[in-house]
């Protein structure tokens, strides 16, 4: 008999848990505009992310670190390089929602402006994913610890799933700043500047 009391208390609560985030989404905050964009926007480094990437790198600290020393500076590398994936993504979804409440309008150039947009988008949100997937097990593992799995190279992150990382995120750069080309000048360049 108690145990039957828990269940239905467990789905009641689920049923509320439920309901409330339901309210939550259809009375969340209006549309962003570009004054709400920018704060939004994590700066990413487009020179670290390459200099993280590249396999020279990766080959001279295993060639002037001793083995500790170089599991140590790879794992910070990549936490660096997670921080920046996480970034890159977030970028992208304060981009495609602010694309999409901007572009909805009957603009003639628009659907092709919010499809490269948004194909922009998808390919980011696909590289990141798989990209903090995979850095998420390399640092969960005891790396090189007992010289059972060799410490990976970080240059192995610049593909994920056929997709270039730092070339999808450029793409979305460029697709943003064609399809918000209206904006002043200034906003444009303050949008463009935050990514």
């Amino acid at each position: 008999m108690l145990s039957i009391i828990f269940v239905w208390l467990l789905i009641a609560a689920n049923a509320v848990c439920y309901i409330y985030l339901l309210y939550r989404a259809w009375t969340r905050v209006p549309r962003r505009d570009i004054f709400d964009v920018v704060p939004f926007l994590h700066p990413v480094d487009s020179s670290m992310v390459e200099s993280l990437l590249d396999p020279a790198e990766d080959y001279s600290l295993r060639w002037r670190l001793n083995r500790r020393a170089f599991r140590e500076a790879q794992l910070r590398r990549m936490r660096v390089y997670r921080e920046l994936v996480r970034r890159m993504s977030d970028n992208s979804a304060v981009l495609i929602e602010f694309g999409r409440a901007r572009l909805s309008s009957s603009d003639t150039s628009a659907p092709g402006l919010a499809s490269r947009l948004e194909d922009a988008h998808v390919a980011v949100q696909l590289y990141s994913t798989l990209a903090r997937i995979r850095l998420s097990v390399w640092l969960s593992l005891p790396l090189d610890r007992f010289g059972l799995i060799p410490t990976p190279d970080l240059a192995r992150l610049r593909k994920a799933g056929d997709l270039d990382g730092l070339k999808a995120y450029e793409e979305l750069k460029a697709a943003a700043a064609e399809a918000f080309a209206q904006l002043t000048p200034d906003e444009l360049e303050t949008l463009t500047r935050s990514l």
